[in-house]
């Protein structure tokens, strides 16, 4: 008899586990897969912006992810010169000034941090908290095939040490990557830019303590006739990234003509350098033209590839998997119908285009990134709507009739589709922490109607008396708005939508007593 499971995850990446781990906060027990058998030792992406680690902070990691990232927490300079050791902090554009002066405001509009943590350390502190919490993680087991119907998926697995064997499962996600085997099993096609450049990372091993000591950085440009490129800091000591676009004929090439470049643009000529990985890779823009299929539903770069400023990729990945699994949870505990689920595809695949056209716009070859970084420190636009101001024009909320949110400056104010403003509690409580699991209602003081109608649906409440939060979601003190496990706001009470009708508007049925008490399956 083939082992039925609510959720299959193919691939085990920063979407697949982030996307495990939200499931599991939301009650269910997905099996992961991944063919690999463990995290790639390339660093891939580094940063990870406020929105992120709000989410690690839901899921109670918010610690391990500082201590993982602690090493870079003093790398934010930026460099140019010739050589590494001759390289000089960039002089700041008015743009750039203007950006770091809305970087101060983070503490003010997040609890969550910016963090500088290689991928490559990441993942295998997800991949702990995942199995420690009951995800089944196989590592070196492939999904060879699968098949799908009304009633589910049934996958034909293969581990790298064992015969095939069979799972069947409610749901699949493919965070199976930029080539992914399941999209293009679905026939799911692409849109966007398509290739913008070819670029190679050269992962090494170096003592460059001394070298970097007065002048920490993040990233650093280097303009020389040998190579230009950019270094990029993996652990600040001894562990570095140095990404080009000179090298079209890179395979004719050798480790040791790989180490005398190196020499040359850290400019140290003697310097025991050793190469760790070389790792061609493609600047493109392409974004699937359905994130879902039946049962079966695309993350992170198999749903959309993009350039790597800020790391867009991966953060954009994770908000995919904060968006899918709370609806997933929702319909596999009979709290929503299936019509939930096509509310992924609404709001992500437009979210991801926008961001994905906004890296393509700056970002083509490393040269690119770097000009795009050093001149105005990030996508274009306003960085703080773009981390936080996403606006969804439809899917699992109810609008309450005011205008979007303005798109040239962050403005929060609670509209539904958008992320819950952030304002402190206390000294260590964010009203981001009341989402989820399930859906939570926030009120105002005066709220006892609104307790007794959460209790009867089995709804999770929560009071917030802090006067200039409620003033800025603009919710007089017998108001309340109900809040997604992904931070999104669904409702707000100035809408003409009863509470009632909200939930049903989202959920796609009426809700009765006690329905929404309870975890999925």
């Amino acid at each position: 008899m083939i082992t039925r499971v609510p959720v299959l995850i193919s691939g085990g990446g920063i979407a697949g586990l982030t996307a495990a781990l939200l499931l599991r906060r939301e009650g269910v027990f997905p099996v992961l897969v991944d063919r690999r058998d463990g995290a790639s030792p390339q660093p891939k992406a580094r940063r990870f912006n406020p929105r992120s680690t709000e989410l690690f902070r839901l899921l109670g990691l918010a610690d391990e992810v500082d201590e993982a990232s602690a090493p870079l927490a003093a790398f934010s300079q930026v460099l140019t010169g010739p050589t590494l050791a001759a390289a000089r902090p960039r002089e700041l554009t008015d743009l750039l000034r203007a950006r770091r002066g809305q970087q101060g405001r983070m503490p003010e509009l997040s609890p969550g941090p910016n963090v500088l943590c290689p991928q490559a350390v990441l993942e295998p502190l997800l991949r702990r908290a995942a199995r420690e919490r009951g995800v089944s993680v196989r590592l070196g087991t492939e999904l060879v095939s699968f098949t799908q119907d009304d009633h589910g998926v049934t996958a034909r697995l293969r581990p790298a040490d064992g015969e095939p064997y069979e799972l069947a499962a409610d749901y699949l996600i493919a965070a199976d990557g930029a080539h992914s085997p399941v999209r293009e099993a679905l026939g799911i096609t692409r849109s966007g830019h398509g290739h913008l450049a070819d670029n190679l990372d050269l992962h090494f091993r170096a003592d460059l303590a001394d070298l970097v000591r007065d002048k920490p950085f993040n990233l650093c440009q280097i303009e020389n006739p040998v190579a230009s490129g950019a270094f990029l800091s993996v652990n600040g000591t001894d562990r570095w990234l140095f990404s080009t676009a000179d090298f079209p004929d890179a395979g004719t090439l050798g480790d040791g003509d790989w180490q005398d470049l190196l020499r040359i643009v850290v400019g140290v000529p003697d310097l025991d350098v050793e190469l760790l990985g070389r790792s061609p890779w493609e600047s493109a823009m392409r974004v699937a033209d359905r994130f879902a299929d039946g049962r079966v539903f695309l993350t992170g770069d198999a749903a959309h590839v993009m350039p790597p400023m800020a790391a867009a990729g991966a953060n954009t990945a994770i908000a995919d998997a904060a968006n899918l699994a709370w609806k997933l949870a929702a319909v596999l505990a009979g709290k929503a119908t299936p019509a939930l689920l096509d509310t992924y595809d609404t709001e992500r695949r437009p979210a991801g285009y926008a961001i994905a056209e906004a890296s393509s716009t700056v970002i083509g070859h490393v040269g690119d990134m770097l000009s795009a970084f050093t001149k105005g420190g990030g996508l274009p636009g306003d960085p703080m709507t773009t981390m936080f101001g996403t606006q969804y024009a439809e899917g699992a909320f109810v609008p309450d009739g005011r205008d979007p949110a303005p798109a040239d400056h962050y403005a929060p104010a609670g509209r539904p589709g958008t992320r819950v403003p952030h304002a402190w509690l206390d000294a260590t409580t964010s009203t981001v922490d009341y989402a989820g699991p399930g859906l939570t209602l926030l009120t105002g003081p005066d709220n006892g109607h609104w307790i007794a109608e959460a209790d009867r649906l089995g709804l999770r409440w929560a009071e917030v008396t802090h006067e200039g939060w409620l003033a800025e979601v603009c919710l007089p003190a017998d108001g309340a708005l109900l809040l997604r496990p992904d931070v999104v706001v669904a409702w707000h009470s100035t809408s003409e939508t009863s509470l009632a009708d909200a939930l049903t508007r989202v959920l796609g049925s009426r809700v009765s007593a006690g329905q929404l008490s309870g975890t999925a399956r």
